[in-house]
């Protein structure tokens, strides 16, 4: 006698690449995602901007504990000509194929990372996300200029308070640990040095003789 049940079929599971997700409410603050498309709109803010120097721009706006790859770089550049955020325009040199710039879309996106404020400070990618937008605060609109700053100084004031109260449970005879940590608190320092100045100057009156 036949088995008459039917075989079981059962589909094949085809791989899943999971990325960051950003246009949704629970991603409010600055992922990697955002991170990298905020540098790369930056990067070609203000002029028309070479490949080469796109990406070494991304590289030091980023520079850190995160770093992309030329690779993944080159791809979110791809990826921002097609949304339209950038443009690509042929180049009157022939070494260099095209030039990069931000499109009035691209500025409008570019205002609205700037906004977003930044997650907590104990991961390598926010470190880097914070240093994207500190590296931008030049060409940052100036109706954002005072939010985006008070939000970097926070970002920095909680990353040296994080420090310091890790710092009290080290080892005593760690001398170079000590130094390291200290290094990184007198980094911080400098930023919310340098972003207390920049306060300091928007909040002061303009005299008109």
């Amino acid at each position: 006698m036949q088995n008459s049940e039917k075989p079981v079929l059962r589909p094949e599971l085809a791989s899943v690449a999971i990325l960051p997700a950003t246009g949704c409410a629970a991603h409010a603050h600055l992922d990697a995602a955002a991170a990298l498309q905020l540098a790369v709109l930056g990067a070609t803010a203000c002029r028309m901007t070479p490949l080469a120097r796109v990406v070494d721009t991304v590289w030091c706006l980023t520079g850190g504990g995160w770093r992309p790859p030329t690779e993944v770089i080159h791809e979110a550049l791809r990826a921002a000509g097609a949304d339209g955020t950038v443009l690509a325009a042929e180049s009157w040199v022939r070494s260099i194929p095209f030039f990069y710039t931000l499109t009035p879309k691209g500025a409008k996106h570019f205002r609205t990372l700037m906004r977003r404020p930044l997650p907590s400070w104990d991961d390598p990618i926010s470190r880097s996300a914070a240093a994207v937008k500190f590296g931008l605060l030049d060409v940052t609109d100036d109706a954002d200029i005072v939010a985006v700053a008070a939000d970097l100084k926070r970002f920095y004031l909680d990353s040296r308070r994080g420090l310091e109260a890790r710092r009290e449970s080290l080892a005593a005879d760690r001398a170079y640990l000590h130094a390291a940590v200290g290094d990184r608190i007198a980094w911080a320092d400098q930023r919310i040095h340098a972003l207390d100045e920049l306060l300091r100057s928007r909040g002061r009156p303009k005299i008109v003789h």
